[in-house]
């Protein structure tokens, strides 16, 4: 049975970060290909604007880089830059054939790029540590992904991708936490729309 822990997401987010360094880089890429075929088959990807966020190495994220060469063919695919004259995240759009430098919080950015509003996008893939049966996430805690989710449209699909299963502790939930509509994970794709 899940309990919440009143205050709990800094000892989930420690233990999760300490659960995936352990994991050797062989292991994510294999579960990160696993993630990408499963996201294939549960979602028709063709004709969305999907925003794909991009891995930080060293964070031992989910190799979405597998998932950027199955949309290749597109014209376009749509990321988050960081823009330091306005001091704000951005959704831009770029060709799949752009160069990539590192950007704020070593994100991978794609260098030619052009900046559009999150309310065009119909699937948001997001990176998370832990997530819990009632579709709630623990990021890093800097809150990026909940300041840019409230800025997509009411139909976005706001799809989480874990390489660790669903926790049995139920997140501390706070009213600028937004919900994740699905998650998908190695073996399973978790659909909280379900939830009443």
């Amino acid at each position: 049975m899940a309990v919440i822990l009143s205050g709990n997401k800094d000892l989930l987010r420690k233990r999760a970060l300490v659960e995936r360094t352990q994991l050797k880089n062989e292991i994510i890429e294999e579960l990160s290909k696993k993630i990408t075929e499963n996201l294939f088959k549960n979602f028709n990807l063709e004709k969305l604007n999907i925003h794909l966020f991009y891995p930080i190495n060293e964070k031992k994220e989910v190799n979405t880089w597998h998932i950027h060469n199955k949309l290749s063919h597109r014209d376009k695919i749509f990321t988050s830059s960081y823009n330091n004259d306005s001091d704000e995240w951005e959704c831009v759009g770029f060709s799949p054939n752009t160069k990539f430098n590192v950007g704020k919080f070593n994100v991978p950015c794609p260098i030619e790029n052009h900046k559009v509003g999150f309310e065009i996008i119909d699937l948001i893939l997001i990176p998370l540590l832990v997530f819990d049966n009632n579709g709630h996430r623990i990021g890093y805690g800097k809150g990026i992904y909940d300041s840019l989710l409230s800025l997509t449209n009411k139909n976005c699909i706001k799809v989480g991708l874990s390489i660790m299963e669903c926790s049995n502790v139920l997140i501390d939930f706070q009213d600028h936490d937004i919900n994740l509509d699905y998650c998908q994970t190695p073996s399973t794709l978790h659909n909280f729309k379900l939830n009443p």
